[in-house]
């Protein structure tokens, strides 16, 4: 059975969705009958997402900071799809370690482009193509890091999730009662993207320590959550930030 017939038929946008948290959402929606619109810059990941339902499935190796590749790819998706329901602004960085004293210019525009930046610019597209449906809605991905400052070195990282976080309050006040819009803030998640920047099992280790819940979190379970902030079960939620952190 269906626990979200409201999926079926309708069409998610979802930037960063090749692996990680973008990856389990992409494939929970599919499941749930929506059709996908997938925006990447692995093409190989992309590739195996969109063998598994060609007719359903519009993939594109996008540079979501880029605000003409990000129309470009719209365009293309709305022509065969239609406007857009739901939308996962999921795309980031961690970026470089570096002390707020070694964080050079290239850096941070770098850090600020992937992570804010492109969650002003795909969210206008979205909003520029609507379906023409009830109960569309934007999820974006902040981090705990915007209440916590984050791990020391990772300055650029928690000041885009913090903007994040204030960005998706603010247009949840414009766009109602139109479009809900929410954030959730991941603690550390079992993905590649940690274990690039964590290879040292013990400090991974050190770090389930200190999560109330004692281990780190799945790509599935901040799935999960997204699906009930997209559906209909949360109708009347807008303008919140989820904590899914283990209670950390």
């Amino acid at each position: 059975m269906n626990t979200y017939p409201c999926f079926e038929n309708r069409t998610a946008l979802i930037t960063g969705g090749a692996s990680g948290i973008g990856r389990a959402v992409a494939g929970k929606l599919l499941d749930l009958g929506a059709n996908l619109v997938v925006w990447d810059i692995n093409a190989a990941r992309l590739e195996e997402l969109w063998v598994l339902a060609p007719d359903r499935i519009e993939t594109a190796v996008v540079d979501v900071s880029d605000s003409s590749a990000v129309r470009a790819a719209a365009e293309v998706a709305r022509a065969r799809f239609g406007g857009f329901d739901y939308l996962l602004n999921n795309a980031g960085i961690i970026g470089r370690h570096m002390s707020v004293t070694e964080l050079d210019e290239a850096e941070l525009d770098r850090v600020l482009a992937v992570n804010l930046k492109s969650v002003f610019v795909v969210s206008n597209v979205f909003l520029s193509a609507p379906s023409g449906r009830e109960g569309r809605a934007i999820v974006n991905l902040s981090s705990i890091a915007q209440r916590t400052g984050g791990m020391v070195g990772s300055i650029a990282y928690a000041t885009t999730k913090g903007a994040v976080h204030s960005f998706t309050t603010a247009l949840a006040k414009e766009l109602a009662p139109h479009v809900r819009v929410n954030a959730m803030a991941p603690g550390v998640i079992d993905t590649e993207i940690q274990k690039d920047v964590f290879t040292d099992p013990s400090k991974i280790a050190a770090m389930a320590d200190v999560i109330p819940l004692k281990r780190l979190g799945t790509a599935d379970e901040v799935a999960d959550c997204a699906v009930w902030l997209f559906s209909d079960a949360s109708a009347y939620v807008t303008g919140i930030s989820i904590d899914v952190s283990g209670g950390r």
